[in-house]
């Protein structure tokens, strides 16, 4: 490890001890207006705001700050585009449903990504693809072509995406030698595709369109999630990691924590993957809390949902 990460996780060390504690979340939880909790909220370090209503900008300054703090805190190049390839994808797909809503959507996208959005956005409208990576450019003319040919719908732009993104994130966990990504990008391609599986059902859709939306790369092959969702196959089969994500009783984010825990090194990446979770399931949580105080949930609930969530 260099001596470069070493200095950053102890840099780490000093962010994780801001992060919010359950202490801070019930405060918020008490609040009785969105407008007490946007002003506790900033009380906490997050950005002021003038218009209550307007906390998901708040939130996603937050993110944004996240974002370019990694470029720090994070030295290894391939593991770093492994944390923000989300972000990147969430953007291509929000410019590209604008691009054929004619809408401009930047103002919903990360600043904090790869790519500017405002050069993304002029990219994606033009047609020109050659400064993303050869996996999102692929994705975007693909996405271009099924438009072309009268499939213009935004489940088109998503499902190509998302395709490309796990495939990204499988490439960068691979690229960076570091096992733990490589077992943190299986979940996530796994739970995704697990998710499909219980939405499809749901919806009683059948094996080619599933087929057409699996993301590849996963250890949870196609045949066996087809299966599943024709009832050839049972939660049982599967490894012990992902009974609880095929079914839906598992939390993805417990999950995530408890493999990121088992690579604890101060030595390491570690650190930094552990703090970049931390901080978005925190950002998350204040969400969540946000809009249960704004529709005036009882705040007892709202309490016991951030207790399940600890």
């Amino acid at each position: 490890m260099s001596s470069d990460q070493i200095f950053a996780n102890g840099r780490i060390a000093v962010l994780s001890n801001k992060l919010l504690g359950a202490d801070k979340f019930l405060r918020l939880a008490e609040c009785g207006s969105l407008a007490e909790a946007a002003k506790q909220l900033s009380e906490y370090g997050y950005a002021s705001v003038d218009d209550p209503a307007d906390c998901e900008s708040v939130l996603r300054a937050e993110l944004d700050k996240l974002l370019s703090d990694m470029r720090e805190l994070c030295c290894n190049a391939n593991a770093l585009r492994f944390l923000l390839c989300k972000y990147d994808y969430h953007n291509a797909k929000t410019l590209m449903k604008g691009k054929y809503m004619r809408a401009d959507m930047t103002k919903y996208c990360f600043e904090g990504a790869t790519l500017p959005p405002s050069e993304m956005r002029e990219a994606i409208d033009n047609d020109e693809y050659g400064g993303f990576s050869a996996i999102m450019a692929e994705a975007c003319d693909a996405v271009d072509a099924e438009f072309a040919d009268g499939r213009r719908s935004p489940q088109t732009v998503d499902r190509l995406l998302d395709k490309a993104y796990f495939k990204e994130l499988k490439r960068d966990a691979s690229a960076s030698s570091y096992r733990l990504l490589s077992k943190l990008a299986d979940l996530q391609i796994n739970a995704a595709n697990l998710s499909l599986v219980r939405r499809f059902k749901k919806a009683s859709l059948g094996a080619e369109e599933l087929t057409a939306w699996i993301a590849e790369g996963g250890s949870i092959g196609a045949a066996t999630l087809v299966r599943l969702l024709e009832g050839g196959a049972s939660h049982a089969e599967l490894p012990e990691t992902y009974r609880g994500l095929s079914d839906g009783t598992a939390s993805l984010k417990r999950i995530r924590n408890d493999i990121v825990s088992q690579y604890a090194d101060p030595l390491t990446l570690q650190p930094a993957l552990r703090y970049f979770y931390a901080k978005v399931d925190e950002t998350e949580l204040v969400r969540r809390i946000l809009a249960d105080v704004k529709r005036g949930v009882d705040k007892e609930k709202i309490k016991e949902r951030i207790n399940a969530n600890a």
